[in-house]
């Protein structure tokens, strides 16, 4: 596990706003799961923290982020605006404690990707067309998420089901020119989470060579995502080669971005617009329409 996935004693409390001694007691007591280095010193995992938060229902206070909510809000915006300046900074850890804290706060990582993580991305995206960033400074951001995201993926498990059934292989992949796959990188870790073997070309895979994976892994899912609008008959042939190739093993495709809004869905395929969508997809319920 990455070491940043790791709290300490004193990075708890701060989290949980109370003091050392009752972080010690709580464990001592069983109430959240730790462990010991060779030291002594107790340590704490992200989740193991966010099922105590969950279960005692636990009210987080003071240092963390003012809680999510479905209608946009200055709360919500400043979230959005604290996690922007973190990934433009790189301060790639200071990007995880933002996503651990609103974990805490009982949100989904889904709806933490879709109310903060995504938008502070449109807004670099924006600065940067504007020129009031530097392709330098757009990289480092992006790569700071890029980081943040793999490191998060113990906030995406579920609360006391570590050993969930593996579902199948899953296939997360951006359409062949598209160089941005952060979004596919956030579905990469939610399907995770879900329980599927995560196989990710991710950015910029040739339909042929995405077509023949999907057929050798017999993929139960197949993720495609376009953050930006191509030329619609090669998109829609792409989709159409995922979906058949997914088709002769059961599985189905699930599209997503912008670049996707006009492509005409094959049998077997659906276009989805929020990684809640996609929680909702995959856990068999009916995805919301927006």
């Amino acid at each position: 596990m990455p070491k940043t996935d790791v709290l300490s004693t004193r990075q708890v409390a701060q989290l949980l706003g109370v003091g050392e001694a009752t972080v010690k007691r709580w464990a001592d007591a069983g109430e959240i799961e730790c462990f010991r280095t060779p030291g002594g010193h107790r340590k704490f995992r992200l989740r193991d923290v966010t099922a105590f938060v969950q279960g005692r229902k636990f009210e987080v206070q003071g240092t963390l982020p003012a809680r999510l909510s479905s209608d946009a809000s200055e709360e919500e915006g400043a979230a959005v605006s604290e996690f922007e300046t973190s990934a433009l900074a790189g301060d790639a850890s200071g990007c995880v404690a933002q996503l651990a804290a609103h974990r805490l706060r009982g949100e989904s990582l889904a709806a933490i990707f879709d109310d903060v993580v995504a938008p502070a991305l449109v807004s670099i995206g924006q600065r940067w067309q504007l020129a009031s960033l530097s392709v330098a400074e757009e990289h480092i951001g992006s790569q700071a998420v890029i980081d943040a995201i793999a490191r998060a993926q113990p906030l995406a498990e579920p609360p006391g089901e570590p050993n969930r059934a593996v579902r199948g292989a899953a296939v997360v992949a951006a359409v062949a020119g598209e160089m941005h796959d952060i979004a596919a990188r956030m579905v990469a870790c939610l399907l995770r989470a879900r329980g599927f073997e995560v196989l990710a070309p991710l950015a910029q895979t040739p339909a042929r060579d995405l077509a023949d994976l999907v057929l050798r892994c017999r993929a139960s899912i197949v993720a495609l995502s376009s953050t930006v609008p191509r030329d619609l008959a090669e998109l829609s042939e792409q989709v159409g080669m995922a979906a058949r190739a997914a088709g002769q093993s059961g599985g189905r495709v699930v599209l997503g971005g912008v670049g996707m809004a006009n492509v005409p869905l094959p049998e077997g395929a659906e276009l989805l617009r929020s990684m809640r969508d996609l929680e909702a997809h995959v856990g068999g319920a009916r995805p919301q329409r927006h």
